[in-house]
């Protein structure tokens, strides 16, 4: 299967990032959804793949307070929290927007 590539990807709101995709689908993704998913080892267990962050530690109203590419795999954020290790790989991106969206 192709890597899903994006064509654009911005923040419409601190609340709601959207990437267009190549193939015309575009996702929005809601910002605490985001902070939720996040992959890195701080946020799920590395060896079985479990989330250890605990949704009640996110505020509802959290912020996406800047995105930055990673290369061409995929990109960071930085959260109103403060957080900012995990690194979304664009499968991923488009798995959690297609679970989201329906597409």
């Amino acid at each position: 299967m192709q890597q899903p590539l994006p064509k654009k990807a911005d923040l419409i709101s601190p609340f709601t990032f959207r990437i267009e995709w190549k193939d015309g689908a575009v996702c929005d993704y809601a910002a605490r959804d985001l902070r939720l998913a996040c992959p890195c080892a701080s946020c799920i267990e590395e060896g079985t793949g479990r989330a250890i962050l605990d949704p009640r530690t996110v505020r509802e109203d959290i912020l996406i307070l800047v995105s930055e590419l990673v290369g061409r795999y995929g990109l960071s954020f930085v959260w109103s929290d403060g957080h900012k290790t995990g690194i979304f790989a664009w499968p991923r991106l488009r798995e959690l927007g297609t679970l989201r969206s329906g597409l």
